[in-house]
């Protein structure tokens, strides 16, 4: 399941591949009764499988080539001609991502070949710009890289964050991941130093910054694979954020992924992906941070089941939205059984609704008061070996974890806390001289936190 497209009426339309109890082909889109069944009336067209955004009365949806899709009977628009071959200066090589503005024109990502001979544009292109009726269109610039672009989100200010398999765009170098402006030509205020890797979602925020998620390297530090980051309006990490997160695959096939990044309130975001846990911590392809990259005790229980398709073992979540009156959310994603801590739903299946209450977990926004709790480190500074002591009466039944963080938000230590009363040796000569920041945490929340200086 790629996309999903919830209805005011409770009904959602999926777009993936699919295939539904007594048949032998697969469906690409479909809509969904409120219960979960299929609707028999939405047509059948063929079309579909990627990402779906919708506008006006109609879908766009991504079919190998883009789609426009008329609602609610879900036949094909014949009045947007993009792909067929009497369309003029225009040929679909590979596609990539795309962008809807609200007038309903289209700018691609991926290669096409375009024959505008009266325009100049001849040859191979990379972002173009087409018409709400599906023709190219003529009053735009088209651009140039040598390699496809693939998926790109625009920005609060019409700018556009974009990953590629490219060096060059419009004649000059890049980075694998660079921003380009509302016309499409390229932003040189912003560099990334990405050179590795790739780049599967953005959530771009008002200020400029823009949250990233992927599996990446920069060229300044080629040794370390960066999957969760949040980049200033310059390009650079944002120190205030943990850019160092690390998800892990677990017994499934291929490698960890954030693949979704969803806003939640004002403080928080959805990560959803490709594993089963954070930094060591449990997590079934979906957790939560908030506004500083911290993980936050949401999802520590729930377990969606695995999906081999071909060979590969999935238990993975692509995407999570709010239903029409925002009560629950539907997550959807390559799976078979969710266990949400409580029940063990064996059959669910690659789209389910969670309720609101189920996500939350009651944590307040501050932690409470501790009553007659003691934290010390000693000696500080350090050098060498230092003790972290903890004693409080707070700490749940589970125990609870000391994490020590470089100033950037990076996890360089986790050390468990078993029981209420206690204390951890760590080897300070494991990490470089500077100002780390020590929590002491117990399964949900912060129960203090304290600098550590690290000297030679």
């Amino acid at each position: 399941m790629n996309s999903v497209q919830p209805g005011a009426d409770g009904t959602l339309i999926a777009s993936g591949i699919m295939r539904f109890p007594g048949e032998f082909s697969d469906q690409r889109l479909v809509r969904l009764l409120p219960n979960g069944s299929r609707d028999p009336s939405f047509n059948n067209s063929g079309l579909g499988g990627g990402k779906i955004i919708p506008w006006e009365d109609k879908l766009y949806v991504d079919a190998g080539l883009i789609r426009r899709i008329l609602l609610p009977s879900g036949n094909l628009d014949q009045s947007f001609r993009v792909g067929y071959s009497t369309i003029p200066y225009f040929l679909i090589q590979q596609g990539g991502d795309y962008h809807v503005f609200p007038d309903g024109r289209v700018l691609l990502t991926g290669q096409y070949l375009l024959s505008d001979t009266v325009r100049g544009y001849e040859g191979q292109y990379n972002l173009v710009w087409i018409t709400n009726t599906g023709y190219l269109d003529t009053t735009r610039t088209h651009r140039q890289a040598n390699g496809p672009l693939w998926e790109f989100s625009e920005m609060p200010d019409g700018r556009f964050i974009c990953t590629c398999s490219c060096s060059q765009y419009d004649g000059q170098p890049v980075d694998k991941l660079f921003r380009i402006e509302a016309d499409g030509a390229l932003d040189t205020s912003f560099h990334t130093d990405v050179n590795y890797g790739n780049i599967y979602t953005y959530s771009p925020l008002a200020d400029g910054r823009v949250l990233v998620g992927g599996n990446f390297k920069r060229a300044a530090a080629p040794d370390e694979v960066l999957q969760l980051v949040r980049l200033l309006p310059d390009g650079s990490l944002d120190p205030t954020f943990d850019n160092h997160h690390q998800f892990g695959i677990g017994e499934l096939s291929g490698i960890p992924k954030p693949s979704g990044i969803i806003p939640w309130g004002t403080d928080k975001y959805f990560i959803a992906g490709h594993y089963q846990e954070v930094d060591g911590e449990p997590r079934g392809g979906l957790s939560v941070v908030d506004s500083t990259g911290q993980l936050l005790p949401y999802f520590e229980n729930c377990t969606p089941g695995p999906f081999t398709y071909y060979g590969q073992t999935a238990a993975s979540f692509v995407g999570i939205a709010p239903t029409a009156d925002s009560t629950a959310f539907y997550i959807w994603g390559n799976y078979v059984g969710y266990n949400d801590g409580t029940v063990n739903d064996t059959l669910q299946r690659f789209v389910s609704r969670v309720y609101l209450s189920d996500i939350h977990t009651g944590v307040p926004e501050t932690p409470p008061e501790a009553h007659g709790s003691h934290f010390s480190i000693q000696p500080n500074p350090a050098h060498g070996l230092v003790t972290f002591n903890f004693e409080t009466m707070d700490m749940g039944s589970k125990g609870g974890t000391i994490k020590v963080r470089e100033v950037t938000g990076k996890v360089v230590a986790i050390l468990p806390m078993h029981g209420p009363i206690g204390q951890q040796v760590w080897d300070t000569r494991s990490v470089s001289p500077g100002t780390y920041l020590v929590e002491f945490r117990d399964g949900k929340q912060v129960l203090h936190t304290e600098k550590l200086i690290v000297q030679q």
